[in-house]
């Protein structure tokens, strides 16, 4: 069965879609991994990125869709397969085979179709928090079905605390939080460190870290000493990734979609360095 690996953050722009595209790169090159991406973020970044603008489009189309999937499931059994494009990306192995990646594409009906399962589920009076754990647990339940599909599911959460990222935190094995080395994340991680932990902030604190069930990784990390202030904060308090992604112009232009298919080394160049440490650095925390 597939392990579930969440990327997740409360707060946006610190880089989950392309950290979620990069380890899914990195598994199924390096680690030759069935690998499956499920796209929870109405923006649909990772989709594009391993698809292109034309593919996305056409999925969107043809109902291949992380939106089409859920709402279809409130109806009937439908297999998560029949939703999931199959290898996707612009990348290749060394001796020239397409990376075992697929995907469930991100949809920018998604956050609609969360109102609409909040609705469905409060009928009949429901109360609103059950009727919300309800949805939380009809997300849970239809992203499970993908476990046998993959060696690792790799789940692109959206910005904030939706449903579908509840449910994503309540499923993952694991969870990377980027974060950007500023003032603002340090409440940010705080905050989702103890809703994937389901505890309070006394309760975590007395967690030690290498019991927790995720790992924050420092990206767009710039040259000088500053940022390092604020990553000491952090992994402080929380469990931190040794390996820093840094801010860097051959690692923001290795996630346009190319229609021709490259090598990792053709695509992130000088930005694979710190990739590399980064994969190495979690197969300790990945077991497949």
């Amino acid at each position: 069965m597939g392990y579930f690996l969440a990327v997740a953050n409360r707060k946006g722009g610190v880089g989950k879609s392309t950290i979620s595209v990069m380890l899914a790169h990195a598994f199924a090159v390096w680690g030759g991994k069935r690998v499956l991406l499920i796209d929870l973020d109405a923006q649909s970044n990772s989709s594009l990125i391993l698809t292109g603008n034309a593919h996305w489009i056409e999925a969107q189309k043809n109902s291949h869709n992380i939106a089409a999937y859920i709402e279809d499931r409130m109806y009937g059994q439908n297999p998560i397969a029949d939703y999931i494009l199959k290898g996707v990306g612009d990348i290749e192995t060394d001796d020239a085979r397409p990376a075992t990646i697929d995907l469930l594409p991100g949809s920018l009906q998604f956050e609609d179709m969360q109102d609409e399962l909040i609705s469905h589920y409060s009928r009949h009076n429901t109360p609103f928090r059950q009727a919300k754990a309800r949805c939380a647990e009809h997300f849970r339940r239809a992203l499970q079905f993908a476990a046998p599909l993959a060696d690792l599911i790799v789940l692109d959460c959206a910005p904030g605390i939706s449903n579908a990222t509840q449910a994503a935190l309540r499923l993952a094995d694991q969870v990377i939080v980027p974060f950007r080395p500023d003032s603002v994340s340090e409440f940010a991680v705080d905050k989702i460190s103890m809703i994937i932990e389901n505890k309070d902030a006394d309760a975590l604190r007395a967690t030690p870290h290498n019991e927790r069930r995720y790992r924050c990784l420092a990206n767009y990390v710039r040259p000088g000493g500053q940022d390092q202030v604020f990553i000491d904060t952090i992994a402080a308090d929380h469990p931190t990734l040794t390996t820093q992604m840094p801010m860097s112009g051959d690692l923001a232009n290795a996630f346009f979609w190319s229609p021709e298919r490259q090598t990792l080394e053709e695509k992130y160049t000088t930005a694979l360095e710190p990739m590399a440490a980064l994969y190495r650095e979690l197969t300790a925390y990945v077991p497949i």
